[in-house]
């Protein structure tokens, strides 16, 4: 039987695409650790090495004064610091209880949307964001850390990553094509983060082989190709929708952590990547459904 990809399907592929590459975040992140980097570190060589792509592209696109004023505050205001709050949640509190909170996002997103970019939210919008939510809760749980500082953080990095979406959404209904708010915004990250990393650590970066190589493979697939993906899909099914496509990432690091670093998979992480699977499957269905209407 030939398959053929509509404007329903390809939309939430994208996004879906996109969140299996954030979901090797935390692999790249791992291995770069075991290379002697620290999470600033392997963060600020991710986004320096946009910064060339983002100047290459300008070049190219000859964006318009107001696309990179508005990639840029989105970058320095929005995403530098859900980067910066998140990689510390995860130093206080683990990984396992920074996603579960990081998870949550996806409630403030609908919101947001429905009342800042009028986007029609459905019953099955609603379904979809309750198994979703429940899903990346249940693969999140694992060793829960309780660190006050650590919880707020992942609390923040969850609000700070609501406000990158919404806002990113936002600029691309300005006219701001999806290339330039995915690499402008990474690119305008680095300054912020950089800025944190010399007054912790000094000016100074690593330079080995490994590590570097780590972080191109973040800075090409994670952040390039995946918010490049995010936004076009996000473009066609709506922030509220792509939000929910989105949390097939925490399954994508369940399933890679599994086979790479021999990580358990418990009951509960299978009940909540059926539940998620599940969620993506109804806004998929919807996306289609809307777009054939």
């Amino acid at each position: 039987m030939r398959i053929s990809l509509s404007g329903g399907r390809l939309g939430p592929l994208l996004v879906v695409l996109a969140a299996c590459l954030w979901g090797t975040t935390g692999i790249g992140a791992r291995l770069s650790y075991g290379f002697g980097a620290t999470p600033e570190e392997i963060l600020s060589l991710r986004l320096a090495l946009m910064v060339p792509i983002y100047v290459a592209l300008s070049m190219v696109r000859r964006a318009s004064l107001s696309s990179h004023v508005i990639v840029a505050v989105i970058g320095v205001a929005v995403m530098g610091p859900f980067h910066l709050t998140y990689y510390y949640a995860v130093k206080y509190v683990g990984v396992s209880t920074a996603s579960l909170l990081l998870y949550t996002h996806p409630v403030l997103v609908v919101f947001l949307s429905k009342f800042f970019l009028r986007e029609n939210i459905t019953a099955r919008t609603y379904t979809a964001l309750a198994l979703s939510v429940l899903g990346a809760t249940l693969v999140s749980f694992g060793d829960l850390g309780y660190d006050p500082l650590g919880l707020a953080l992942a609390v923040a990095s969850s609000i700070f990553f609501a406000l990158y979406i919404v806002s990113s959404k936002a600029a691309l209904l300005r006219g701001a094509s999806p290339d330039m708010v995915a690499i402008g915004t990474a690119a305008w990250a680095f300054p912020p983060i950089y800025m944190f990393h010399s007054l912790m650590r000094g000016p100074a970066l690593p330079t080995s082989r490994e590590i570097l190589a780590i972080a191109t493979y973040l800075a090409v697939f994670v952040t390039a190709i995946a918010y490049f993906l995010y936004m076009v899909g996000m473009k066609n099914v709506g922030a509220s929708r792509a939000t929910v496509l989105s949390t097939a990432e925490p399954l994508t690091a369940t399933i890679l952590s599994h086979i790479i670093f021999s990580e358990p998979i418990t009951l509960l992480k299978i009940s909540g990547s059926v539940l998620i699977v599940t969620a993506v499957l109804v806004i998929a269905t919807e996306s289609e459904r809307l777009a054939s209407a």
